[in-house]
């Protein structure tokens, strides 16, 4: 078994793999900044550190380590750019050069499909991907540069791999599904552009399968990235009418143009900068693009390559999650 160092453990994908490796037998410290949020790992006999990736000493964290699951980031469609370069791509390479100094034998690195993002329709994109000119936000911009830090450390001799999972959700979700529920609770829901735009999800029990296929002496460490999804490419309406359906939510869909919603998105983000502190806006085109166009992913490369295979479908998932959801939704 390996002695393994993940990273962002406090937060809702980190816990999950921290979770799954110690119960497989691996040695984990599972890491985060909330020390607060690490206690339930370490109520489960998981060793937990509370460490900051941009200012602590890293080569002490990952010495006598054999592998680095690297989950943590700023993960927001609104905020500093600084901010973000420092969180998601400074800090991943201060891990990457702590990896190397201690001769850590792989680095999995978690991306974001965010990369792919454009406010048009793409269905079944593959891994290869060319940096548009003017990128979405700062944090699909930062998970790519992150990335390319990632491959120039594989070209130098430490084995990695990079994992982009697309839309994660499950039980300890803060992101996703509880936006979207946030904004049912009022009773209506924007349906933009009929809401046929087909959408891939990914259930985090699938995400940790990947991280596990990754790990393998097997697995590519030449810097390559996979996709990782469900392989469930779903209307947004359908995966909408599930969620509702299996939190007791009954909610009424207001049709939104696609062209007005994105000049809508637009003006909430000019207003947004223009106000004292820049909130985040309560729309934005990327909020409008990730309802309203169509996104799927060719994940044949991840089942190929590290035979990965979904073992908990969407439907399963999201039963799960709503599950979970009305044990915590207080909290």
């Amino acid at each position: 078994m390996a002695r393994v160092v993940v990273t962002g453990a406090s937060g809702f994908i980190g816990s999950h793999i921290a979770r799954r490796l110690h119960a497989m037998g691996h040695d984990v410290l599972a890491t985060g900044r909330d020390a607060g949020r690490l206690q339930p790992l370490a109520a489960s006999g998981i060793a937990t550190r509370s460490f900051d990736l941009i200012h602590d000493d890293l080569s002490a964290l990952l010495a006598s380590r054999d592998m680095v699951v690297h989950a943590a980031a700023l993960s927001s469609p609104w905020g500093s750019r600084d901010a973000f370069i420092a969180a998601n791509v400074d800090a991943t390479q201060r891990l990457l050069d702590a990896a190397q100094q201690n001769s850590v034998q792989r680095f999995v690195h978690l991306s974001s499909p965010s990369i792919y993002f454009q406010l048009r329709d793409q269905y079944d994109t593959p891994e290869a991907f060319r940096p548009p000119r003017h990128w979405i936000n700062a944090y699909a911009e930062t998970k790519w540069l992150a990335e390319e830090r990632v491959r120039v450390a594989a070209g130098q001799g430490l084995p990695s791999i990079v994992l982009r999972p697309r839309a994660v959700f499950g039980e300890g979700d803060r992101a996703i599904f509880p936006r979207l529920l946030t904004l049912a609770q009022r009773g209506w829901f924007p349906q933009i552009g009929h809401g046929e735009a087909m959408i891939d999800v990914t259930y985090v029990a699938n995400v940790v399968a990947a991280v596990e296929a990754a790990m393998l002496p097997d697995a590519p460490g030449d810097g390559r990235a996979f996709n990782i999804t469900n392989g469930e490419p779903m209307p947004v309406n359908a995966l909408l009418a599930q969620l509702f359906r299996a939190v007791d939510l009954r909610v009424r869909m207001i049709p939104l143009p696609r062209g007005l919603a994105v000049a809508l998105g637009y003006l909430s983000e000019r207003w947004a900068l223009a106000r004292p502190g820049q909130p985040e806006p309560r729309l934005s085109r990327y909020g409008v693009g990730v309802l309203g166009y169509s996104q799927t992913l060719d994940i044949s490369a991840a089942r190929k390559q590290l035979g990965y295979r979904p073992m908990v479908s969407v439907a399963e998932g999201v039963e799960r999650f709503a599950s979970w959801w009305k044990d915590h939704a207080g909290d």
